[in-house]
């Protein structure tokens, strides 16, 4: 079976270093951090990401902005997901290109939403 996230949304981002880019927003427990300059204990799930304790999911900044515009995703659902390389930066790791609804409902919703 496909490995299941539950998503809440999408960031878009822009840096300096990095450019534009899209960061897919889970729910899923966060490990404990305890440094000097920076203690973290979550209790249950969490959507945060630090950029210096944590490595976001990215997702691939076109399909984002599809599912943006046409209102494909719905937030706070699972989905399975399609990953793949980032081909402007293979060594960034893995990137979603794809998401898969589980609920037949918005299985429904997603594929008339991307008809139009």
């Amino acid at each position: 079976m496909a490995t299941r996230i539950f998503v809440l949304g999408i960031d878009f981002v822009w840096t300096a270093f990095g450019g534009e880019q899209a960061q897919l927003n889970i729910s899923r427990p966060l490990r404990t951090v305890d440094t000097e300059n920076y203690k973290r204990r979550t209790f249950g799930e969490s959507g945060d990401v630090n950029q210096k304790y944590d490595q976001p999911l990215m997702i691939d900044r076109a399909y984002a902005e599809m599912l943006e515009e046409t209102g494909a995703l719905v937030p706070r659902r699972e989905y399975e997901v399609e990953l793949g390389l980032n081909l402007n930066d293979p060594l960034a790791g893995a990137i979603v290109n794809k998401l898969i609804p589980v609920d037949d409902e918005i299985k429904k919703h997603f594929s008339s939403s991307l008809k139009q």
